[in-house]
């Protein structure tokens, strides 16, 4: 991807994930079948907007328009009902060949000519839109998970919905397995937890109420910005300053190209304890950014950073 794409990509997510914080979630779940006649029978569903979405029988060309669904879709092995996906999906490996409907915005055009009978996305992908395809007899799901726990049970609810219900199952179940490996030790009572800036953009972090809040709680640390006013706040260097963090953590992808030497050096940040004693590290954003299955991988990679004593 192009250095300009990747500026544009930056800057469009931070607005949309700043804009999108405003919104209220409510975990999606199932209602019940509209006809439990036979395997065609239709769904109702409640997504994670809190919207009712009923299908009337198990979708066949799935439009994914976010990453995260696209790698929910294909970890429960239902990758052969997608017929399009946003320009951002890029795993796993071997999706290169399907059509890409844009992003955000999506292209209507190309959506519609894929003749889906449901769109899957996230919250980043324009309301207005979404409602217009609707409107044209194209039902939408939105997934905008919060939590380590949403996330599994979005993974369930994608299971149903595409009729995948034992992969998604056995899928949730071995990554609440592995949460619970981590999170024995994280959170036992004895385990001294340190002050942690999960950066994900020059100065943005993770506020109350986000994945990288939930994420670093599990972890085993304390988020600087756990008393933030928002989801997605834009720090100063005087906050972070003053809140001294003992581990520095920033994302590496699309998002950033930050470096250890770039913080290192920033004015007033060589008295940061993260600082002064080379405790700031990387991570792939996409494991702490997308809300699907290798969410966990980015739990594990961040206990491990914050807590290595645990896990030597």
């Amino acid at each position: 991807m192009a250095m300009e794409k990747k500026g544009q990509w930056a800057i469009l997510l931070v607005v949309c994930v700043v804009a999108s914080s405003a919104a209220s979630f409510a975990g999606g779940y199932y209602v019940g079948e509209t006809n439990s006649s036979g395997p065609d029978g239709g769904l109702v569903i409640v997504d994670d907007y809190g919207r009712t979405v009923s299908l009337e029988s198990i979708p066949t060309r799935i439009v994914s328009a976010a990453p995260t669904p696209t790698e929910i879709l294909f970890a429960i092995g239902a990758g052969d009902l997608v017929v399009g996906i946003d320009e951002y999906s890029d795993y796993p490996e071997g999706i290169g060949n399907l059509t890409r409907v844009g992003a955000y915005p999506l292209n209507l055009e190309v959506v519609i000519g894929l003749n889906p009978d449901l769109i899957i996305s996230s919250d980043l992908v324009p309301a207005d839109q979404l409602e217009n395809l609707e409107a044209q007899g194209i039902p939408y799901m939105i997934l905008a998970a919060r939590t380590l726990e949403d996330v599994m049970g979005d993974i369930r609810l994608v299971g149903i919905v595409t009729g995948h219900i034992d992969e998604a199952e056995a899928l949730a179940g071995s990554l609440e397995a592995r949460i619970e490996t981590i999170t024995e030790k994280t959170l036992a009572l004895d385990v001294e937890k340190p002050r942690v800036y999960l950066e994900y953009f020059p100065y943005w972090t993770y506020g109350p109420g986000s994945f990288g809040d939930n994420l670093i709680a599990l972890a085993g640390g304390i988020n600087i910005a756990e008393n933030a006013s928002s989801e997605y706040p834009l720090l100063t260097s005087e906050f972070v300053i003053a809140q001294d963090p003992e581990i520095i953590i920033f994302t590496i992808g699309y998002m950033t190209s930050t470096n250890a030497e770039e913080i290192s050096s920033r004015s007033g940040w060589d008295g940061i304890t993260a600082v002064s004693g080379d405790q700031i590290y990387s991570i792939d954003d996409n494991l702490v950014s997308r809300y699907g299955p290798r969410i966990v991988d980015g739990l594990e990679q961040l206990a491990e950073l914050i807590h290595p004593e645990l896990f030597a």
